[in-house]
């Protein structure tokens, strides 16, 4: 039985299955959803490599402010996190007005062990992860 729950046969049964499509779509891919004070602040999309030890990229996105691209190579570290402090430092942070992007920033770019989504919410945003 598919995913959608139409019995085979049924006329909502599809040749090709959209579920399949979408794991295959974003099989490597993540993204992030970041909110502030139930607000969406900013997003971060991860784009995993090939292999294991290929550069991945990561996009991040300060509402308001130009997104960055960063990346990371190798292995045996946390190639997430160091792709996103890369990207995070390569913004033009504004000057926080309240808006939380101080520390947004601050938690983004520190590259030192900590899963960067658990740094982000240590500064107090919640992550959610979309894909």
């Amino acid at each position: 039985m598919p995913r959608d729950g139409a019995p085979m046969g049924d006329l909502m049964m599809r040749s090709t299955d959209i579920y399949d499509q979408h794991e295959t779509a974003f099989a490597r891919v993540s993204a992030f959803v970041i909110l502030r004070n139930g607000e969406r602040v900013a997003t971060v999309a991860i784009k995993f490599p090939t292999d294991g030890a290929g550069r991945l990229y990561a996009y991040v996105h300060w509402l308001g402010v130009a997104m960055a691209r960063g990346h990371a190579n190798g292995y045996g570290y946390d190639k997430r996190s160091a792709a996103v402090a890369n990207a995070a430092r390569k913004i033009e942070w504004p000057i926080d007005t309240g808006s939380g992007s101080d520390a947004f920033a601050a938690a983004a770019m520190a590259d030192g062990g900590d899963d960067w989504t658990r740094a982000v919410e240590k500064a107090g945003f919640t992550v959610l992860q979309a894909v």
